[in-house]
C-alpha cells in the first residue's frame, strides 16, 4: 500500500493555509501543529489556543472516522481578522450516516463558536469557527 506524502500549500494570501495528509488518526497531530502556529500570530490567549487545538483534533478525528479508508484529508485554515475558520474534508465512506457523537459534540460546543459535520456530494466535510474569548465583534 503506497501512501501519498503530506503537503502544505500556502496561497498568495498568507492567512489561508491548506494541509493535506493521509486520512488516518496517526496524522491528525499535523493539523493541530498548523493550528497552533497559525494562531500564535493572533491575539489569542493560551486557553483559546488550546481550545482551537482540541477542536481541530476533534474535527479531524470526526472526518477521518467517516472517511473512505486509504484516502487523503484536506484541512484548510483561514484567518479573517481574529477569527479562525477550519474546514476538513475527505472522500466519505460509502453508506455511512454522518453524526457527531455526544462527547465530540460537547467538546466542540465548549471549544469553538460554531461547528458542523455534513456529507455532501461524496465527501465528508467538517467546519468550525473560533474567535478569542471575550471577542463579541
Amino acid at each position: 500500500m503506497s501512501v501519498e506524502p503530506m503537503s502544505v500549500e500556502t496561497s498568495v494570501d498568507p492567512t489561508c493555509i491548506t494541509l493535506t495528509f493521509p486520512a488516518g488518526p496517526e496524522h491528525i497531530r499535523l493539523a493541530r501543529l498548523v493550528a497552533s502556529g497559525l494562531v500564535a500570530q493572533l491575539d489569542y490567549g493560551l486557553d483559546d489556543l488550546e481550545d482551537l487545538r482540541i477542536a481541530v483534533d476533534e474535527l479531524c478525528a470526526l472526518v477521518v472516522a467517516h472517511a473512505q479508508p486509504g484516502t487523503m484529508i484536506e484541512v484548510a485554515f483561514e484567518v479573517t481578522g481574529d477569527e479562525v475558520s477550519v474546514r476538513a474534508q475527505a472522500p466519505a465512506a460509502p453508506g455511512g450516516t454522518v453524526e457527531i457523537d455526544e462527547l465530540s459534540r460537547l467538546i466542540l460546543l465548549a471549544a469553538v463558536d460554531s461547528h458542523d459535520l455534513v456529507s455532501h456530494e461524496g465527501a465528508i466535510i467538517g467546519r468550525l469557527r473560533k474567535r478569542p474569548a471575550g471577542d463579541d465583534g
